[in-house]
């Protein structure tokens, strides 16, 4: 009887070493999609994080100074295990349709009107780079990526 809680004892251990494991080795992507004036949306796709709740803090830190904004909508925050469409050619820096900001970790897609979009995509660039951010580039939209009419 001993002999059997022991093994049993031990088969939980076991999993929850590998569940913890298994936790720990989980990342979380947080991407935020910002609706703004003149007709511009941003999806942004932040540094990577190790815990769920890191992840939802990251996207608030994001959304903080939007939310100051009145003609702002965000349409959404949210945090992904895994990367697809938009977001993964984004992570990747792959052909993008969209004029793109990358700065260290950070991936920032501006949409909307094409001049509007650069505009928009190099002053946010020079803003980061005013705040301290030690580079801030804006990528063109890759023209074999767009959007077919």
């Amino acid at each position: 009887m001993a002999r059997k809680v022991f093994a049993v004892l031990g088969l939980v251990a076991v999993a929850a070493v590998l569940a913890d494991l298994y936790v720990q080795s989980q990342v979380y992507y947080p991407i935020v999609r910002l609706e703004l004036p003149d007709d511009l949306q941003i999806t942004a796709l932040l540094p990577e994080t190790a815990e769920r709740k890191a992840c939802g803090e990251a996207n608030d830190r994001f959304v903080a100074p939007f939310k100051l904004c009145k003609e702002c909508r965000i349409a959404a925050a949210r945090c992904e295990r895994e990367l697809s469409g938009l977001e993964l050619a984004m992570r990747q820096r792959g052909n993008v349709p969209h004029p793109m900001v990358v700065a260290q970790e950070v991936r920032i897609a501006v949409m909307g009107p094409a001049k509007a979009a650069q505009a928009g995509c190099q002053i946010i660039a020079a803003d980061m780079v005013a705040r301290g951010l030690r580079t801030a580039a804006c990528v063109p939209a890759h023209p074999e990526a767009q959007p077919k009419s």
